[in-house]
């Protein structure tokens, strides 16, 4: 029997061919339906349906975005994005950093959104989106495209002057719905600069404690002055502007360490629950400009620079006038229609500017705080003793051994007599105090502290050295 042997090569290669033919076709059939989809999906096809026209012949608009704006920002989209019929969902643009840059690369808009958490209050934070595109289309506006990115807002319309229109609305909206609008806020410097070195800044919440008003002691009239000066400035506005008078004020508190000048400041922050409070103390004195910026934006506004001295001293003194200078400038730059109330703190008002402290329009007012007179003090016995039983403690002899004294020695008197009591084994509810306690307190903080406690706490053997300062406008 004669055996035939076939070779298997040229099936096996058939079929490979083949295989590898069908693969191909499939792949080339995916990237093509893929590419459908790309393009049918892509934020350019969906941007040039949502304006009617091709995005390249549209007009767009770029405003630098400074990072304690986002979150005003994102909020008045929001409800831009709320007022638009059957809104599309916001597209992330992922890295892409401007909405060009996305167009020309046909990217998808399928890509997850990206937040960040940022605070509205002390207590309170929201989610805002780091890159996103609002197709947007409110009953009062044409239809138009915004992009929040993470350094810019961009708006693409029509026309320019629809992308004009729109670019206003958004910012006016920012504005009524601004997170920092009403708060206690201090600046600081932005912990990342601008990439372009655009002047930025951040803004914080700051937690002031509330002052009640019985807890300030000075006499009837000086508290009355202070209060009329503020509160009554913010409860007349209405009517002074409407008969022609300007709510921009200035205010300089003025009188020895520890007399209340601090914790009046405090009271009448939160006696303005209209005005938004932008303190200004220590190092953050050097941004009293980028303060300014923001009380003009955030008007109503109380402008709180405690030791105004430290930047304002006069120029014969000053051997750096920068902040003096932005002071003044910004004093004078907001004008007499602007909501502006400037609270200035100061131990040292002799050293001061005269150009800043004898020029109304800058600082209009100058209210003296004394040291308390024996009436005052008594008051902040009866303040400063809840909490502790005094009734063996001679206090009339006390009152007359505090002539001169100032609320915050005092009230440190009290606290070390406290001390005294608890270290000789007093445990008692209230806590129970002698005579003894406060002759012990007293030497130590006299004798002891010497000149330099003294000053810091405001204790002075001539009482009456301090109404000499009342002069110090009068050249």
């Amino acid at each position: 029997m004669t055996t035939h042997h076939r070779s298997l090569t040229p099936l096996f290669a058939s079929e490979f061919s083949d295989i590898a033919g069908a693969l191909f076709l499939l792949i080339v059939g995916m990237f093509v339906v893929f590419a459908v989809i790309a393009y049918f999906s892509g934020i350019p096809r969906v941007v040039n349906r949502h304006l009617r026209r091709k995005w390249k012949k549209a007009t767009i608009l770029t405003r630098p975005l400074l990072d304690w704006e986002r979150t005003s920002l994102y909020l008045a989209l929001e409800t831009l994005h709320k007022a638009t019929p059957a809104a599309r969902s916001v597209i992330s643009l992922g890295y892409q950093d401007e909405l060009i840059a996305a167009l020309g690369s046909n990217a998808s808009r399928r890509q997850p959104l990206e937040y960040t958490v940022r605070p509205t209050s002390l207590t309170e934070t929201v989610k805002v989106i780091v890159s996103g595109l609002y197709l947007l289309r409110p009953p009062d506006l044409p239809a138009f495209v915004a992009v929040l990115t993470r350094n810019r807002l961009e708006v693409m319309t029509a026309t320019p002057e629809n992308a004009q229109l729109c670019l206003d609305r958004i910012l006016a909206e920012a504005t009524r719905r601004n997170v920092f609008r009403g708060g206690v806020l201090v600046v600081e410097q932005a912990d990342h600069p601008d990439k372009n070195d655009a002047p930025d800044f951040q803004i914080k919440f700051h937690n002031l404690p509330r002052v009640n008003r019985d807890q300030i002691v000075l006499p009837d009239e000086v508290l009355q002055v202070v209060e009329r000066n503020v509160i009554g400035l913010l409860t007349h506005a209405e009517t002074l502007r409407k008969a022609g008078r300007s709510t921009r004020h200035g205010v300089l508190f003025h009188g020895p360490p520890g007399a209340g000048k601090t914790l009046v400041a405090k009271y009448l922050a939160r006696a303005c629950p209209d005005y938004t409070v932008i303190l200004l103390t220590g190092r953050r004195l050097q941004l009293v400009r980028e303060s300014c910026i923001l009380a003009r934006l955030l008007q109503p506004a109380l402008v709180v620079i405690e030791d105004v001295d430290l930047i304002a001293a006069d120029r014969e003194r000053n051997f750096d006038t920068i902040l003096l200078h932005d002071l003044m400038d910004e004093m004078d730059g907001l004008g007499p229609k602007a909501d502006v109330i400037f609270l200035l703190t100061t131990n040292r008002p002799s050293i001061l500017e005269k150009a800043l402290t004898a020029r109304p329009g800058r600082v209009d007012q100058a209210i003296y705080f004394p040291l308390p007179d024996r009436h005052c003090r008594q008051r902040l016995f009866v303040n400063l003793s809840r909490g502790l039983d005094i009734s063996a403690v001679e206090v009339e002899p006390l009152l007359d051994r505090t002539d001169g004294a100032s609320p915050a020695f005092i009230e440190e008197l009290f606290r070390k007599a406290a001390l005294m009591a608890a270290e000789r084994g007093e445990k008692s509810d209230p806590l129970h105090l002698t005579t003894a306690d406060f002759d012990k307190a007293v030497r130590e903080l006299v004798e002891f502290g010497g000149a330099i406690t003294q000053h810091l706490l405001g204790y002075r053997s001539d009482p009456d050295a301090g109404t000499r300062e009342l002069g110090f406008r009068a050249d």
